[in-house]
């Protein structure tokens, strides 16, 4: 009989003995871990398969618009933890300046290469969508 240890728990299991490659144990836990990690991989390796499960969980948070409202009401430390969170990201973006009126100044041209740009709030925090452009310096003007 063989015993090996669970990739997630770490701890000893006996293999069924018609799963060849088995590599967990069956915990309900460590089973939702496998397959998390599973998913999360497959999302990653199979952009198909990830374009459909975004479309399945828009569809699914259409159909349920207060899902997270209701979420949040019923844990309510889900919901202080995730504005403490919040807080703290604000705090680490607001420490940098994220963009500037007067950044054309001379003084302050940036030089030609590859940049991302993140879209920001009127409050400064940014939000997810990001995109990569490039900037090349054509001419420089130069006033009287």
């Amino acid at each position: 009989m063989t015993i090996r240890k669970c990739l997630i728990c770490r701890k000893p299991f006996t293999p069924h003995p018609h799963v060849k490659h088995q590599q967990t144990c069956s915990d309900p836990e460590c089973q939702r871990e496998r397959r998390r990690r599973w998913q999360q991989a497959k999302r990653k390796a199979d952009k198909t398969y990830a374009a459909r499960q975004q479309k399945h969980t828009e569809a699914w948070l259409q159909a349920h618009p207060d899902y997270w409202h209701e979420y949040r009401n019923r844990h309510p430390e889900y919901a202080a933890r995730n504005r403490e969170q919040q807080k703290s990201r604000n705090e680490t973006r607001r420490s940098t300046a994220i963009a500037k009126s007067d950044a054309s100044f001379l003084e302050t041209l940036l030089p030609a290469g590859i940049y991302e740009l993140r879209r920001c709030d009127p409050a400064g925090i940014a939000n997810g969508d990001a995109w990569l452009v490039k900037i090349a310096l054509l001419s420089i003007a130069h006033d009287g």
